[in-house]
């Protein structure tokens, strides 16, 4: 059976001078790692550009072989790009609840110009039957 990943995808768009119309400067997409049995899917993204226009965003991410756990990639001003994402905290047990998602956040330090922190959902085993996930939290300076 054939399997393909999801993706991240992120927009920069830039409106008129007049407010008239929406002009798409920039797109792409993050993937992971490619395998046609065990794609990885990720999942509820957020992201943040610092001034230098610099983006990271987080998310969770999973496959068929892996917990939901928590990931981030960047993307520099300058169009380098961390070629695949990177775990956080990986997922430790089997997550069966509907609800995922409400804890997604890529934020600016605010202490400094150039660093993220992003906060992001991971299954966790030591946590309850009833609510077995946690959240990662990790601060951020790329760099090419």
């Amino acid at each position: 059976m054939s399997v393909k990943p999801s993706a991240v995808q992120w927009f920069k768009t830039q409106i008129s001078a007049d407010d008239f119309a929406l002009t798409l400067v920039d797109h792409s997409r993050v993937f992971g790692a490619f395998s046609t049995t065990n794609a990885l899917w990720y999942h509820f993204p957020s992201l943040v550009v610092n001034w230098a226009g610099d983006m990271v965003t987080g998310f969770s991410g999973s496959s068929v072989s892996s917990y939901v756990g928590a990931y981030y990639c960047w993307r520099l001003a300058s169009g380098v790009e961390l070629n695949q994402p990177r775990l956080v905290r990986a997922g430790t047990t089997f997550f069966d609840q509907l609800r995922w998602g409400d804890y997604s956040a890529t934020t600016l330090d605010p202490t400094d110009d150039w660093s993220f922190w992003t906060v992001q959902e991971y299954s966790d085993a030591l946590q309850t039957r009833n609510a077995p996930w946690a959240t990662a939290v990790a601060k951020i300076r790329p760099n090419p």
